[in-house]
């Protein structure tokens, strides 16, 4: 494993000279180049977001760890740079790095300029490490932002649910049917929820509705 993360980190290193390079012929070309010494220097900027572009690759890949090691850099410097913050975030959760996510995340929070997609991953951290209350405010706060976002009302019910408020989290698993009438975890957990209130018989209906939709994808 250790021979695999010094091969991959020499490799950007050298992606990221060609990266340079690239940009600094393109540079000669147009006359931007003042000095024999500068074409061999990478610029900061340039590295910075060299190393954005690296982090947020790795993290679509599920590269989690090199992720973590470019973008930590990235939001060191750019801390207000939305999507950096995000897969930042999440690869911390991905990791199981929880505090470390909420820290961040929370961070972007308090500067009231956080996207849906930043609350959404906070409300995730927060169910995570078993913050329920917490994760509901902060999930809550995002719907008004986005009311059509799956993730949100799916996470909101989750929340709910470990916090014993049923109504409630059935509510919210309603509203991510709506926006998703057939993903199949929504008609489990509410399958869940109704069992925990004694609601049996209605329970075994969405119990059956799951194992129908897993039928079907595995069909397709």
């Amino acid at each position: 494993m250790k021979n695999n993360r010094v091969s991959a980190n020499l490799l950007d290193e050298v992606q990221l000279v060609s990266y340079s390079a690239l940009s600094v012929l393109k540079r000669v070309a147009v006359g931007a180049i003042d000095t024999f010494n500068s074409v061999f220097v990478v610029d900061e900027d340039m590295r910075v977001d060299f190393y954005r572009d690296r982090g947020i690759h790795y993290t679509k890949q599920g590269q989690y760890w090199q992720a973590i090691t470019f973008l930590k850099q990235v939001a060191a410097k750019r801390p207000d740079d939305e999507a950096v913050v995000f897969y930042l975030g999440y690869s911390y959760l991905k990791m199981e790095r929880i505090m470390e996510g909420i820290e961040l995340l929370a961070k972007s929070v308090k500067m009231q300029t956080a996207s849906p997609r930043i609350r959404s991953t906070l409300g995730l951290a927060y169910i995570q490490a078993k913050e329920y209350k917490k994760a509901v405010e902060v999930l809550e706060e995002a719907i008004r932002q986005a009311p059509d976002n799956f993730n949100l009302h799916y996470r909101l019910g989750l929340a709910r649910d470990h916090l014993g408020e049923y109504d409630g989290a059935l509510s919210s698993f309603q509203e991510a049917l709506r926006i998703r009438p057939n993903e199949t975890k929504v008609y489990q957990s509410i399958g869940f929820v109704l069992d925990q209130q004694g609601k049996h018989d209605e329970a075994v209906v969405f119990f059956k509705k799951t194992s129908e939709l897993t039928e079907s994808i595995q069909e397709s």
